[in-house]
Formats: C-alpha cells, structure tokens, sequence
C-alpha cells in the first residue's frame, strides 16, 4: 500500500486510530547523492499491514507528527539512531516512547544483531538487504525494492513482543528502555 497524497496520508492516520506500536523504517539516497534526504518510510501497524509513504510525492509529512510524539504508541525500531536523526532532520518529528530492536538485541546477549540474523533466530523468518544499497530517490521503485522495504518493518512488532518478554524475564526492559530514550 503507497501513501503518496494528503488524503491517503489522513486515511491512513485513521486506520491507526487506537493503535499501541507501530513499526517505522525510512531509505535515504545518501550513497548517491551528496545532500541526502529521506526517500521512503516503512509503517506497519497493529490494525493493519505495512506500507510505504513517498515523501517524495508527498513531501509534507507533519499529519503524521502527532502519532509519532505520541508517547502512548511504542514507534519500534531495528537500529534507529539514523532513522531517527533524518527524520527529525526532514520532517521535524518529535520522538515519543522508542524501542529499537537492535538494542534489546544487545541486551540479550545476541551474537548477531543484525535485522535479519533477529528476525532468522526469533521469528524464524528469513529477510534479505539485498535492496540496501539501492538510489532510493529513483522512481518508480521495483517490485523487489517495494518487497525489501515493506519487510523491514512487517516483522518488528512481532520481534518486539518476543524480545520484550525475554528482557522482562531477565529483568533488563529498564536497561533497554533507558538507551532507547536517549536515541
């Protein structure tokens, strides 16, 4: 599902009414080009699958700004430090209430905290980052640039319960907490 105008911008909002996480991922053309910007932002949410918002297309965002200083829905993350920062930095977002996956990880002990080395051990799931490295600036994306970028969020709430519980088994959720606000 694509996100290109205000309208679908405001019908998605909508749809997330009520909604206590949502996983959040962006792509930027910082290997191709000199002032990088966000091209992309992955969301999933608890009502519904994930999708893919052009702020390229779309290039106010603020709609979503709410939502995402909203400190009563968890935004959950896999390594946001950056997604963080140039988010705030183009969309002038306010955080509220992060948990990134890849700092619970660590908190665990976990060898690999690599997305798809957590979601392969946890979940069972297997992704692959071969778009990674792509000019997500370019339009139109490809099927398996749309594939790769809605993978990066469809699994992180999932991973986010699971890894929860275990940092509440071990009595580390204060830890992780702690580190996640400071991002």
């Amino acid at each position: 599902r694509w996100v290109r105008t205000r309208e679908e911008l405001v019908a998605l909002l909508g749809s997330l009414a009520g909604t206590r996480a949502l996983a959040l991922d962006s792509e930027s053309d910082c290997l191709h080009h000199h002032a990088e910007k966000v091209c992309l932002v992955q969301l999933a949410g608890e009502p519904g699958g994930a999708c893919l918002i052009d702020p390229l297309a779309l290039r106010d965002l603020s709609p979503l700004a709410p939502l995402i200083a909203d400190a009563g829905v968890v935004k959950v993350f896999h390594g946001a430090d950056y997604d963080v920062t140039t988010m705030k930095r183009d969309f002038a977002f306010s955080f509220a209430s992060v948990f990134d996956t890849m700092i619970a990880a660590r908190f665990l002990g976990f060898q690999e905290i690599g997305l798809l080395a957590v979601a392969r051990k946890e979940l069972g799931v297997e992704l692959t980052k071969d778009s990674q490295k792509d000019d997500w600036s370019a339009r139109p994306l490809t099927p398996r640039q749309e594939a790769y970028a809605l993978a990066d969020v469809q699994h992180l709430l999932a991973l986010h319960a699971r890894l929860r519980a275990q940092l509440e088994a071990l009595g580390r959720l204060a830890w992780v907490e702690e580190e996640c606000q400071a991002v």
